[in-house]
C-alpha cells in the first residue's frame, strides 16, 4: 500500500517541475530583440552575456536598456547589448502537458 502514495508524490514533483521549466525563448543570440519584443508589466527571466539570470517584471524598455522589477521590489536595469536570452513563462504548455501525463496515469494499467 506504500506504493500508490510514493508514485503520487513523484508523479505531483515531476509536474511541478514541468510546469516550471516551460518557458518560451522571446530573445536568443539567433533571435534579436525589436521594440515590441517585451510587453511591459509581464515577468520575464533575462540571462545576461556572463550567464547571470534574473527574473523580472519589465516597467520600461527604451532603445538602450530595459528596466524591470526584481522579487523584492528593486529596480533593476539591463544593457540591451548585455542581453544574452530572454524568456517568458507558456503557461499553456504547462498545462497541457501536465493533462497528458495525468491522462497517462489514469488510463495506461500498470
Amino acid at each position: 500500500m506504500k506504493y500508490p502514495k510514493i508514485i503520487f508524490k513523484l508523479f505531483t514533483l515531476s509536474l511541478f517541475a514541468l510546469m516550471i521549466s516551460c518557458q518560451t525563448r522571446v530573445v536568443s543570440p539567433n533571435k534579436p530583440m525589436n521594440d515590441n519584443t517585451l510587453e511591459l508589466y509581464k515577468t520575464y527571466t533575462i540571462q545576461t552575456n556572463d550567464t547571470k539570470n534574473q527574473k523580472l517584471q519589465i516597467i520600461k524598455v527604451d532603445a538602450d536598456k530595459i528596466y524591470g522589477k526584481d522579487k523584492s521590489g528593486a529596480v533593476v536595469e539591463i544593457p540591451r547589448s548585455d542581453v544574452r536570452e530572454i524568456k517568458k513563462p507558456d503557461i499553456l504548455s504547462s498545462v497541457i502537458i501536465g493533462a497528458a501525463a495525468l491522462a497517462a496515469v489514469i488510463f495506461i494499467p500498470i
